[in-house]
């Protein structure tokens, strides 16, 4: 991109050249064509060789726009009379700014350009140059710098919102983040609720309860099931839950039915 911009400035000014509004050395040609060819190449050479990452901007930004502002001196000096409109081709330039500058760094860096306005205009007082009004030349300087001053408020505002759109961005892909695991965790405890809704109803599947008036006889202790039939009360509980029997004797009973074995000890009669 900033190759191109050099192409398009370097166009620009051979267009201004061919129309009668001055005329360069081939000196001055080959610097404006030489810088701006080493210039691009040094840039270039630093980002692929990571030289660029000592630099608070690892981008270079601002470092590109006052080189091609050194650079734009060359037609600024050397074409007068087109300078209204080589002062334009800052622009282009200057506009890379608005996706790293904040106001503070923009309003620096035009401060370093009306320095080197001014430089250029000290010198062409200096030297005499034939044709230099100074009232003239303030005039555009004042217009350049209010212009850049205004771009430079503009630019500073954009870079702002797009650094607060960038925020937001982050802000909303975080939530967006969190909400997925927030789903994947709810998808997983909902399996896991399933899994376990299954197992309790499996469970109460094989749990067989017994339930309402159950006619027992009062002597034997047989119960009468809903056919009519008398069964065993071990026969029928059985049938009607998960439980099974094994027989035994309670106290009660053995000593009832075995007092022989299970009451105290009687003295034996003597024989005959």
């Amino acid at each position: 991109m900033a190759s191109t911009t050099y192409g398009v400035v370097i166009a620009g000014t051979v267009l201004l050249a061919n129309i009668g509004l001055g005329t360069m050395s081939a000196l001055q040609w080959t610097l404006f064509v030489g810088v701006a060819v080493l210039a691009n190449l040094a840039f270039y050479a630093a980002i692929r060789l990571n030289a660029n990452l000592r630099f608070a901007d690892p981008s270079l930004t601002r470092e590109q726009i006052v080189a091609s502002a050194l650079w734009g001196t060359i037609p600024l000096y050397g074409l007068p009379a087109a300078r209204p409109l080589i002062l334009m081709f800052y622009l282009p330039a200057f506009s890379f700014g608005m996706l790293r500058f904040t106001r503070r760094q923009y309003l620096g860096t035009v401060a370093i350009l009306l320095a080197i306005y001014g430089a250029v205009l000290a010198v062409e007082r200096a030297t005499g140059r034939p044709g230099f009004r100074i009232d003239y030349e303030l005039f555009l300087f004042v217009l350049y710098g209010l212009l850049m001053t205004w771009f430079a408020f503009f630019g500073g505002f954009v870079s702002a919102l797009r650094r607060e759109l960038s925020v937001k961005k982050r802000a909303i892909e975080k939530a967006h983040a969190e909400l997925q695991l927030e789903m994947v965790e709810r998808i997983r405890t909902q399996a896991e609720n399933e899994t376990l809704i299954g197992q309790l109803e499996a469970n109460l599947a094989k749990v067989r309860r017994l339930r309402g008036m159950l006619p027992i006889c009062a002597a034997c202790k047989k119960i009468r099931d809903d056919k009519g039939y008398w069964n065993q009360i071990e026969t029928y509980i059985s049938m009607h839950s998960e439980a099974d029997f094994s027989h035994g004797i309670c106290p009660d009973c053995a000593e009832r039915l075995y007092p022989d074995l299970t009451g105290p000890e009687r003295p034996r009669e003597p024989p005959g």
